[in-house]
């Protein structure tokens, strides 16, 4: 039995058959949102890292340093990690493209991807709500953690393998133009948050990967003012009109997705 199960913001748990694998763990900064127990971070097989920015990468000293599971990871986020006081050398793999991993139950392979890229009139959106609603200084220290964290020359999404089922997690939804993108996905987990019309930029790369399944993260206002809650209810609807054979799902959190054979 495989199960998916988001805790917000870009963290995925995927249960294969009892193998536990983490993917970008973050506590969220919004004190309005429920939050998981740190040992639910820590009691995993493997913990794996997209890419370096804070909101995938700042809770891992913390987590690392109660949990016996390695975290796999691109080169930068190691190097930010040695930076905190992580012992690097026992606690973190650096992975590169195209490298397997062989698990229990199944594989993992890392995938090179890219970072969304915002556009200005986004920019400037995010810029007036913080002044709007009187957090610019809240938004500034945001700002600033998150320069602190910066997302190196990889980021890496994520093909699993188990029970015949292909999965694959990407940590934002950017994609490398000059790499061809995988094929026979039976679920992608795709990040809906970072442009202002995410249904009209996701749809066509979802088009050429033809997944059966996609599962939405990342929509949720994870640490305002610099993320918003995002609409879904539009992707779902024309997605379902364009491509009824792709079933969508927009996860609850901390509520396990059971996975047919």
């Amino acid at each position: 039995m495989i199960k998916i199960t988001w805790f917000g913001t870009a963290t995925i748990l995927i249960d294969l058959n009892g193998e536990k694998l983490l993917f970008d763990p973050f506590f969220r900064m919004n004190k309005k949102l429920e939050q998981p127990a740190l040992q639910e971070f820590c009691n995993v097989d493997f913990i794996l890292n997209t890419h370096a920015h804070f909101d995938h990468t700042f809770n891992f000293p913390t987590i690392l340093e109660h949990s016996s599971a390695k975290l796999y990871a691109p080169y930068a986020t190691y190097e930010k990690l040695k930076t905190l006081g992580v012992n690097v050398e026992d606690k973190v793999q650096v992975l590169k493209p195209n490298e397997m991993l062989e698990t229990k139950n199944g594989t993992i392979k890392t995938v090179s991807s890219k970072h969304v890229q915002s556009n200005l009139f986004h920019a400037m959106l995010v810029a007036l709500k913080s002044i709007f609603i009187f957090k610019a200084r809240r938004a500034c220290k945001l700002l600033k953690t998150h320069k602190n964290y910066p997302m190196g020359n990889e980021i890496f999404a994520y093909e699993i393998e188990c029970e015949n089922k292909k999965i694959m997690v990407f940590g934002s939804a950017g994609i490398d133009e000059t790499k061809e993108l995988p094929k026979n996905i039976d679920i992608l987990i795709w990040p809906f948050q970072g442009k202002m019309n995410m249904t009209k930029y996701s749809i066509p790369i979802i088009e050429k990967i033809k997944p059966k399944m996609i599962i939405l993260d990342h929509f949720d206002n994870a640490y305002p003012p610099i993320t918003s809650n995002v609409n879904t209810k539009k992707f779902v609807k024309i997605l379902g009109k364009k491509h009824p054979e792709m079933k969508v799902i927009v996860p609850k959190f901390h509520q396990p997705i059971e996975i047919d054979d």
